[in-house]
């Protein structure tokens, strides 16, 4: 901790926005800005981020400018990152998936291990989804083409079979639930 304070490794970080963050509110001649706002880091700081930057914000209800301090760390990689898709909540192998890994013991204190089981479960989620979600819009549309052919049939005899209608209900139905699906997968990404 000490070596965050050492006073004399103090960098100020440079900026975006206002260029000036203090003015004394008056006006003509007698106005002043001055830059007296800033962001100090020490070497240590500085060496364990890659980027920081300040903005300098709109002066609204003070004299000074509001600065904000943004780290970004380069080597965060978004392409690796999981995420939740709202449709996993559709299917019932996804609860089985979390209540298995809830049963799971973990060791750590109460945020650790409620950390690890949601990190895991998302684990486990997304690799069950790679092997078993199936690609929405292909199947609906061998839905469609099966659905068409069965009314097809229908259309040229003039009815169908109880075997034949109850399979056309399936198959409706079967549609029904893969739009849904699809329906909240753009939702999700809609939002995004």
């Amino acid at each position: 901790m000490a070596d965050f304070l050492n006073m004399s490794d103090l960098h100020d970080v440079g900026f975006v926005g206002q260029r000036f963050t203090w003015c004394n509110n008056k006006s003509g001649g007698d106005r002043i800005l001055e830059r007296l706002d800033r962001c100090l880091l020490n070497s240590i700081a500085i060496n364990r981020v890659n980027v920081a930057v300040v903005r300098h914000l709109s002066r609204v209800a003070s004299d000074h400018c509001p600065i904000v301090l943004k780290i970004f760390d380069n080597s965060y990689k978004k392409n690796g990152m999981l995420k939740f898709e709202d449709l996993w909540i559709s299917y019932k192998a996804s609860s089985l998936i979390i209540a298995r890994v809830w049963r799971k013991p973990f060791q750590g204190s109460d945020m650790e291990i409620l950390n690890k089981k949601c990190k895991k479960a998302l684990k486990d989620l997304f690799y069950w989804r790679k092997a078993r979600v199936r690609d929405f819009s292909l199947e609906k549309e061998k839905l469609k083409e099966e659905i068409s052919l069965i009314q097809e049939e229908e259309a040229s005899v003039g009815w169908l079979t109880d075997e034949k209608l109850w399979m056309l209900r399936s198959k409706f139905k079967e549609l029904n639930s893969v739009l849904s699906r699809l329906n909240t997968w753009w939702r999700q990404r809609a939002k995004a």
